[in-house]
């Protein structure tokens, strides 16, 4: 059996649109999504998100604020002496983008007037993001309100997002 040209063509044709769709029918089950990894792990910031500002409050309402400025960093501090190079800013800021923490289950009840705010506007984003930090000897527990999301990270992660402890 002899076929035309035209007739190829449909057979290769139709041969790419059955290997696409049985790619496509099977690509999930050989590579799962990252949608139904388990949740038990999520990162503080939107993966690949630019900060453009972070502001650290304190308890005792001693305040420091990192601008991004072109490609560098501005730091201002209210009721705290902090002397820090870019490069150690550029480090803190990498760990807030980093980071990732468990979620936990239930409502955590804890001190809240321990609690250290921080604020992080995002290049994209019309509002900040808004946490709430507190560092316990075993652990640090970040709050995220917008969402009533609990993370726990490790205790050594405090002094690594934090520029100072309070």
């Amino acid at each position: 059996m002899k076929l035309s040209r035209t007739a190829w063509n449909n057979v290769i044709i139709f041969s790419v649109m059955i290997i696409i769709l049985l790619i496509n029918a099977t690509n999930e089950k050989l590579f799962p999504g990252e949608d139904k990894a388990s949740k038990a792990e999520q990162f503080l910031l939107p993966e690949h998100s630019v900060i453009l500002t972070l502001l650290i409050e304190s308890p005792a309402k001693q305040q420091i604020l990192f601008e991004r400025i072109g490609r560098s960093w501005q730091l201002t501090s209210k009721g705290i002496m902090l002397e820090k190079t870019d490069s150690q800013i550029e480090q803190m800021m990498f760990a807030w983008q980093q980071s990732i923490g468990l979620v936990q289950a239930a409502e955590v009840i804890i001190d809240e007037s321990r609690g250290i705010t921080v604020e992080v506007a995002l290049a994209g984003e019309t509002q900040a993001v808004t946490f709430t930090l507190y560092p316990l000897t075993d652990q640090l527990l970040v709050h995220q309100p917008q969402e009533n999301l609990w993370l726990a990270l490790p205790p050594a992660l405090a002094q690594q997002l934090l520029p100072i402890s309070f």
